[in-house]
């Protein structure tokens, strides 16, 4: 045999055996010590996508109203504990837990479940060092020759079960200001980063933390478990909220609104101040309140923003753009006079009354003694079409866009299809709803000269890490053509309310003010007519008067007593505006002890029950909706009969779950576009 031969038959045998080699060593790897090879394999797997910091909101100081703290969250990797008995005991001892849902918790199938959020550090300590307890005894045991090896295995597992034990820093959402402007912030969900209500909901996607994997890295031949970050989702990171509310007004605003519901024993209460020469919100304040930090503690009711979600039938304070169209149309000669009718006429073949039997008045008379007969006298010189478009040019029955969730708002019905009747109630405020932000923005465009501002709340929305502005809010204004110096002529009547009508507890000493007030009656559904004891009372103003810091308004709804818009609203005007005006470098002289308001004048801003179709038989409001039943039927069933109904709905809570609770509740009578929040009970990550 040829040497060339000898060699390829040798090169021929080697390969073969390596192949036979290879076959057999794959044989053994995938055959015979599969499940032993399995368990020294290290496997990485994506267990859970989380969120980083939530960025902060500030007002317009730069005080933090609501920002982000570190936290310790313990979960647990239910597939890695093999005495899930004897984990399911120690765990809910250290933790404070049931020992049934604990080891419920260890039974699932899944990588990655919270045992407990927001643990304290004690709590962490002390579940290290049983886990430090176990390994010291298992060495003990091991040491002694008489081991008993049932209790050292039992041990073992254990101690390995607390590898995982997963212990996650993240944050915790807090409101290092409280309660303060806590209806307007809203608040976060418990078990996940998401806004459910206000600005938290609102800028959401601005203010939610970066997207983080988090992934498990096991490696069974120490048994250690650990969580790492694998990279970042999201390019852009969290973002602040800078708003336009100023924290010192706020306060004021809050802590002088919740004196006078303590005293009237209101059903709900608000406060907006707006600039006039920007929009700009300045404080909104609501009563009740509640605490953001524990809003499940609390109902919908009380977590509501009353300033953009409550309608309300203006009343007297809505006489003001009838008025002003009028002057505006130059539809009234200087100095001349309307008859009162001694305080009763018919319109629309119904009889319309005033508090008191006024004769002859000037239009400054009618705006002071806010004659409703007079008003209806003046506003019947317009046609209905040009009374509607003016209605429609200061804002009303439309959202004014504030950008803040639940803003409700009704349409002002078509001049076509208006009875008789209604050119007269809705020039005076009855049987039109507005909401406390549009009224505020309309009384800022006379005081600015015809700018309809869309009121601003956010002013900027800034990068933390940069400093870069990633959003800034640009307003819509509308103009407002003032002819004749309509607005400044109405100005002038406006502080001759404070200075002479049912304003007179609104003045401040040394400074200008001008405003309405009002107190509309509220319908009761079930006596069929308008009710004494429930009223809305309010106060518009602005101060100075000739040219305005602000523009205020102040809602007291549902006072205990005979209360009025002068006895209630106008105070709580009055004592803001002494506090804030010196702040503002405006300084305010002392008052005389003795601010009086004169009882005969108190009455005269009432609206409602003037309105007659014969002796005692009061007119119903029109367009007004019996709010259904919502709580358990599925979303889509409620958006449905809510839209079919009339009305807008808010959703606060996880879409997921279930409605659990409704406001306004079923049965109230509300008007037509009103919001209603719809409460979703929360599906709650494992520990809550």
């Amino acid at each position: 045999m040829s040497r060339e031969r000898v060699l390829y038959l040798f090169v021929s045998i080697f390969i073969a055996l390596a192949f036979i080699l290879l076959i057999y060593r794959a044989y053994i790897i995938q055959i015979v010590r599969h499940e032993k090879l399995q368990k020294y394999s290290t496997y990485d797997e994506v267990i859970k996508v989380i969120k980083g910091k939530r960025g902060s909101i500030f007002d317009k100081n730069g005080e933090e109203l609501a920002a982000s703290e570190a936290k310790i969250d313990i979960a647990v990797d239910p597939k890695g504990i093999v005495r899930k008995d004897d984990m399911a005991v120690i765990l809910a001892e250290i933790l404070g837990k049931d020992v049934k849902k604990i080891y419920k918790i260890l039974k699932r199938k899944g990588r990655f479940y919270y045992l407990k959020k927001d643990a304290s550090f004690d709590t962490v300590r002390r579940l290290k060092s049983y886990k430090s307890k176990l390994r010291k005894e298992v060495r003990e045991l091991k040491k002694d020759r008489d081991k008993n090896t049932d209790e050292i295995d039992k041990l073992t597992d254990i101690v390995k079960g607390f590898n995982f034990v997963i212990y996650y820093e993240g944050y915790k959402r807090v409101y290092p200001q409280g309660t303060l402007l806590a209806n307007v912030l809203g608040f976060v969900q418990r078990n996940e980063d998401k806004g459910l209500e206000g600005i938290e909901m609102s800028y959401d996607k601005f203010l939610v933390g970066n997207e983080r994997k988090i992934r498990r890295l096991t490696i069974p031949s120490t048994g250690q478990s650990t969580l790492e970050i694998e990279k970042e989702i999201k390019e852009n990171p969290s973002s602040d909220v800078y708003l336009t509310v100023d924290g010192r007004m706020q306060y004021i605003a809050e802590e002088e609104l919740a004196k006078m519901m303590e005293k009237s024993k209101a059903k709900w209460g608000g406060v907006v101040i707006m600039d006039p020469a920007s929009g700009k919100i300045l404080a909104m304040a609501n009563n009740p309140t509640f605490d953001p930090s524990a809003y499940y503690k609390y109902s919908a009711a009380k977590r509501r923003n009353y300033a953009v979600a409550n309608l309300f039938e203006p009343g007297s304070t809505f006489k003001v753009f009838s008025i002003v169209g009028v002057i505006n149309e130059n539809l009234v000669k200087p100095g001349e006079l309307i008859f009162g009718e001694n305080g009763r006429f018919m319109f629309g073949k119904r009889w319309v009354r005033d508090s008191h039997d006024h004769k002859w008045m000037t239009v400054r008379d009618v705006v002071v003694n806010s004659s409703n007969i007079g008003t209806i006298k003046l506003a019947d010189r317009l046609t209905s079409k040009q009374l509607y478009g003016y209605f429609k040019d200061f804002g009303f029955g439309s959202k004014t866009k504030i950008n803040l969730p639940g803003e409700s708002s009704r349409p002002v019905r078509d001049y076509k299809k208006w009875y008789p009747i209604d050119k007269g109630n809705i020039s005076f405020g009855q049987g039109i709803s507005v909401n406390m932000v549009q009224l505020v923005r309309a009384y800022s465009s006379i005081y600015n000269g015809g700018i309809l501002w869309q009121p601003t709340i956010v002013d900027k929305i800034v990068n933390p890490e940069t400093g870069k502005i990633v959003f800034q809010t640009v307003p819509e204004p509308k103009r407002i053509k003032f002819h004749y110096n309509s607005n400044r002529r109405m100005i002038k009547m406006l502080e001759g309310v404070v200075e002479e009508g049912t304003a007179k507890s609104a003045r401040l000493k040394g400074v200008k003010v001008g405003g309405k007030t009002g107190t509309s009656q509220i319908f009761d559904f079930e006596k069929k007519k308008y009710s004494w004891s429930k009223v809305v009372c309010s106060f518009v103003g602005a101060v100075p008067s000739n040219d305005p810091e602000f523009v205020m308004m102040v809602v007291i709804k549902e006072p205990q007593g005979r209360e009025f818009g002068g006895t209630v609203a106008a105070p709580v005007f009055r004592n803001i505006a002494k506090r804030i005006l010196p702040m503002r470098g405006i300084l305010v002289e002392a008052e005389e002890d003795d601010v009086s308001v004169i009882p005969e004048f108190l009455s005269v801003d009432v609206t409602g029950s003037v309105v007659e179709k014969k002796e005692g038989a009061s007119v119903s409001p029109l367009d007004y909706i019996k709010i259904p039943d919502f709580t358990h039927m599925k979303i889509i069933q409620a958006v449905r009969l809510a839209n079919k109904s009339g009305l807008d709905v808010m959703m606060s809570g996880d879409s997921k779950g279930r409605i659990s609770s409704q406001y306004p509740a079923a049965g109230e009578f509300v008007p037509f576009g009103t919001v209603v929040t719809i409460e979703i009970e929360e599906t709650l990550n494992e520990e809550e």
